[in-house]
């Protein structure tokens, strides 16, 4: 279960990482407090821990994966406005957690969490809703710049650091790399559609460095 655990998180890097390690310390919590309690954990308490954190993060779509696809968790209540969950080995959890990240490396720290912080997976669908239409509106195109003049320069950003840590956080570089590609196609169907893709194109700061772009090509 630990080698389970473990190819999670390297698939899902830093959300993965603090998603269980906010879960691992829930159920700590409770208990030890003697709290009624009805699992392991439950959502509302995991995404108020994240939030502690100052990670504003929904976890739903993870742990959706981490329990139907790892098996890690496990659902055993749900009704309108409460979700259980129950750990499947708790203790291979804490222990992958534990051995996953080196202490002595505040630079990793901080990488995983700024993975977690700028939620490409967001910026993805964002791109993808707006790759698909067949023209831009104005409500479009001003979203369209929000995401390619503040949050896509702040991803691209953790991805060169992610790069210095080899195949760790393959799972966010490739996203990256879609997004960017994403990016294009729309620029491309701002052009056609008016003439603000053309100052969106000189805008677009997400040209990957070479290191990144040879990378892709052996893929």
């Amino acid at each position: 279960m630990i080698d389970t655990v473990s190819e999670a998180l390297s698939k899902y890097g830093g959300r993965a990482y603090y998603v269980l390690k906010a879960a691992v310390e829930v159920a700590e919590e409770l208990r030890s407090s003697g709290a009624a309690r009805l699992g392991d954990f439950d959502y509302k308490s995991l995404v108020a821990k994240l939030r502690s954190w100052g990670l504003s993060y929904n976890p739903s779509n993870l742990l959706r994966v981490l329990e139907r696809e790892y098996g890690l968790v496990k659902t055993v209540y749900r009704s309108s406005n409460q979700r259980w969950w129950v750990f499947t080995d708790y203790a291979a959890v804490k222990l992958a957690l534990s051995d996953e990240r080196d202490l002595s490396d505040p630079d990793e720290e901080l990488l995983a969490l700024q993975i977690a912080v700028v939620d490409v997976d967001k910026v993805l669908a964002e791109l993808g809703r707006l790759a698909s239409k067949e023209r831009l509106g104005s409500a479009d195109e001003r979203r369209f710049r929000e995401i390619v003049l503040v949050e896509l320069p702040q991803v691209v950003e953790v991805y060169k650091k992610a790069l210095g840590y080899g195949e760790k956080y393959a799972d966010f570089v490739g996203k990256v790399r879609k997004a960017v590609e994403l990016a294009r196609k729309v620029v491309a169907l701002a052009r056609r559609g008016s003439h603000v893709g053309v100052g969106l194109e000189t805008a677009l700061p997400v040209e990957l460095p070479a290191e990144a772009r040879n990378a892709g090509l052996q893929r």
